[in-house]
């Protein structure tokens, strides 16, 4: 058997295991439909006092509207009192009372308490929640520092420490507001907190209580840090089976490594649009594309009508799209399959070594050493993440290059038509590499952003890279001497407008290659909103207006130029290469659908080839390139 045909053989059989693959990945997929749309207990506080109504009527009217779940946040004294749950005083504030009236206030003289200036003194109506808070401040305060009596119509609790602090302190869940949630058909949602008081222990007992209830759906950080160091809170999660879940988008100190060690986590999006249609638009795009499980609201500038508005239009789009407003199911931890993964590392290892033996004439010991030391690092390498994500970033830079890298041969079709199927061809490669990366990469701990594929920018500029010396260094036989004629050529000022025009260009595009862009044209958001509607998954504009109309233009021109233009078209095919490598790239997203990123490379194809076809008459049209078309007719 021939070098090339095992070659064949491997990418074949990798390819085989890419689509296995990606099977089982889309049967996994199938479980993200059903959506889950929370808001905090405060939001609803918030929202009766706005409105008038009672908690009960709010939270019926929202469950009406689609919100299934309540975050439950650990209170503090300050957030009870700002609700006016409680009323708060300081021993120094009671010392008043001798200044101005010449005696203490009744309470005190009543129950015989002597104020000292240390005290916190919390008045409360409700005897449960002022139970609730005694037995908070008593595990969190040194022994003995906190007492809860009767006076009067109030429970008083007396707590030796200081105001500013003691009203800061996070009291646990209390459980008369999970219990009422829960009695209007409400799921919930555990939100627990960091503060100076919290240790290992204290975490363990407010998360402990709720293992195993079925309605709770997981646990949401609430502030920007784990409340226990990393490795101890993974323990209390995994111990009491529960899920924690991950906020996109915000940055928790110690949460990602919390969920690296718990294997599994579950996505929230808060949308935070300008208005309703924005946000909208941003919590459907998210759990359609993302693999978001559940979205998180917060009331903005909304009226309460307004509000529970916004909600059923929320709910109304998400059906729109085939999911389901319930209770999400948790995503099985799937480390992938063993031998899959041997495999399409051959297949992708194949195609490097063809990419090298196309650029350099490589020696017979450099062939062996590279068999040998591929086989090894695969076999014994396979299951490791780092490995994976090489591999990944090795067909990334490989597929879209190797599709270029050989002289493409002339039929007897109309230039613009021959034109088009170069493009189709090597998009066809590309795509190809796309599911090697898709496949590589797939496992509950991408799917979920756990892990994550780097080199994305990278990636993008590497192929542009040998793209550059391949095709230049095309016409002898080492192409080291094409690039000593081009370092050693005049440089004139319209080289040095265009290469700062080159190079602006690229910087823009690696700072737009991220999930988030920095910053938008007037205008784009509504074009990208009107695409999203029109295709279901937008195409990237950098492929469909960029990459794959110069790539096109550069196709019709190796077509149509004589030997001495020939040159001409290959900034174009290398300009061009942008968009292969983005069809790539898109693959690479595994928290998005298989499904999506499958749509969005189809339609990207789709409209950059007729932008391509445009784009050809127009230079035609404007004689922007001079071809000579003598030599495209033979």
């Amino acid at each position: 058997m021939s070098e090339k045909n095992f070659i064949y053989f491997f990418l074949s059989m990798g390819l085989a295991f890419v689509l296995f693959t990606l099977s089982k990945r889309i049967s996994i997929e199938k479980h993200l439909e059903k959506i889950e749309i929370a808001c905090d207990f405060d939001d609803v506080r918030n929202l009766a006092a706005m409105s008038g109504k009672s908690a009960r009527e709010v939270l019926d009217d929202l469950n009406a509207v689609g919100i299934t779940t309540i975050g439950i946040k650990e209170p503090t004294i300050s957030r009870l009192e700002k609700f006016e749950l409680v009323t708060a005083t300081s021993g120094d504030e009671i010392e008043k009372w001798r200044y101005l009236y010449n005696r203490v206030p009744n309470f005190l003289e009543a129950q015989q308490i002597k104020n000292e200036p240390d005290y916190i003194y919390v008045f409360c109506r409700n005897p449960s929640m002022g139970t609730f808070i005694k037995k908070a401040l008593t595990r969190k305060l040194p022994k003995g520092a906190a007492v809860g009596t009767f006076v009067g119509k109030y429970y008083l609790i007396i707590a030796r420490a200081k105001k500013f602090p003691a009203e800061k302190i996070h009291l646990g869940f209390y459980e008369d507001e999970i219990e009422f949630a829960k009695s209007r058909g409400m799921r919930y949602v555990l939100r627990p907190s960091a503060d100076p008081y919290v240790n290992e222990k204290w975490e363990e007992k407010i998360l402990e209580t709720h293992a195993g209830d079925k309605e709770l759906s997981g646990i949401l950080i609430d502030g920007d840090k784990t409340p226990v160091e990393p490795g101890a809170f993974a323990k209390i999660i995994k111990k009491n089976k529960l899920l924690l879940g991950t906020a996109e988008f915000t940055s928790t100190k110690g949460l990602k490594k919390t969920i690296r060690k718990t294997g599994t986590t579950f996505l929230c999006f808060s949308p935070r649009g300008e208005n309703d249609t924005k946000k909208i638009e941003e919590a459907v795009r998210s759990v359609r594309e993302r693999n978001v499980q559940m979205i998180y609201l917060h009331p903005g500038e909304e009226n309460y009508n307004e509000f529970i508005s916004f909600v059923g239009g929320l709910r109304r789009l998400i059906r729109k799209n085939h999911m389901e407003v319930s209770k999400f199911e948790k995503i099985k931890t799937w480390s992938g399959n063993y031998f899959a993964f041997v495999f399409m590392g051959f297949g992708i290892l194949s195609a490097v070594y063809w990419l090298l033996a196309i650029i350099f004439k490589l020696s017979r010991q450099f062939k062996i050493a590279f068999v040998i030391l591929s086989v090894s690092c695969v076999l014994f390498f396979a299951n490791f993440n780092l490995f994976r994500n090489l591999l990944a970033f090795f067909a990334t830079v490989t597929f879209p290059v190797l599709a270029i890298s050989k002289p493409w041969k002339k039929h007897r079709l109309a230039p613009v038509a021959h034109a088009l199927s170069l493009f189709f061809r090597v998009s066809l490669i590309s795509c190809i590499g796309g599911l090697f990366v898709g496949g590589i990469l797939s496992s509950s701990d991408y799917m979920l952003k756990i892990a994550i594929f780097r080199g994305v920018k990278l990636s993008l500029a590497l192929p542009i890279i040998i793209a550059f010396i391949l095709l230049y260094g095309r016409e002898r036989s080492y192409f080291t001497s094409s690039l000593n004629r081009l370092w050693h050529k005049r440089l004139e000022l319209r080289h040095l407008f265009l290469g700062l025009l080159v190079a602006v260009l690229f910087v823009f595009l690696v700072l737009r290659s991220s999930n988030t862009a920095g910053f938008l044209f007037p205008g784009e958001q509504e074009i990208r909103s009107f695409l999203e509607k029109l295709f279901f998954a937008r195409p990237r504009f950098k492929e469909f207006l960029f990459g794959h109309p110069l790539l096109i233009l550069g196709f019709y021109l190796y077509l149509l130029a004589g030997k001495k233009q020939k040159i001409k078209f290959r900034p174009y095919v290398i300009g061009g290469l942008i968009g292969q490598v983005s069809i790539i790239n898109t693959f690479a997203h595994i928290h998005s659908p298989i499904a999506i990123c499958a749509f969005r490379t189809f339609n990207g194809i789709l409209l950059g080839a007729v932008f391509g076809v445009l784009l050809i008459y127009i230079v035609r049209l404007l004689q922007i390139i001079e071809f000579n078309t003598t030599e495209g007719r033979k």
